[in-house]
């Protein structure tokens, strides 16, 4: 710690633009700032790639232990799917007949399977 009282305690001559007392004491805690946000930084980006390392790995084991189309099923079971679809045909300018198309999907809660 003393050391580091020294280091931030320059002489004017270590500064090539003369700056004063004030303005060293402020280039020092603002060194030291710098140095703190870096090591926080650092440490919040190693905590963050070992956080998702873990979540990735839970995920995945996760992921091998869930039987996926048994899951669809009870979801899809419990569901009404309601389409409505219009198709008109309409003679185009060249004479041939085009189709236009308008449909409406609406999702249900469905009753007991």
């Amino acid at each position: 710690m003393a050391e580091d009282d020294k280091r931030d305690t320059a002489r004017s001559s270590d500064f090539a633009d003369g700056d004063s007392a004030p303005e060293r004491w402020e280039h020092g805690l603002s060194d030291r700032v710098k140095r703190a946000m870096a090591a926080g930084l650092e440490v919040a980006s190693r905590s963050k790639d070992d956080l998702l390392r873990a979540a990735g790995t839970e995920i995945s084991a996760w992921l091998d232990r869930v039987d996926v189309q048994s899951e669809l099923a009870k979801v899809l079971s419990k569901m009404v799917v309601e389409v409505k679809a219009e198709i008109r045909f309409r003679p185009r300018e060249d004479g041939t007949l085009g189709a236009e198309t308008t449909s409406d999907v609406k999702l249900k809660p469905g009753g007991k399977p």
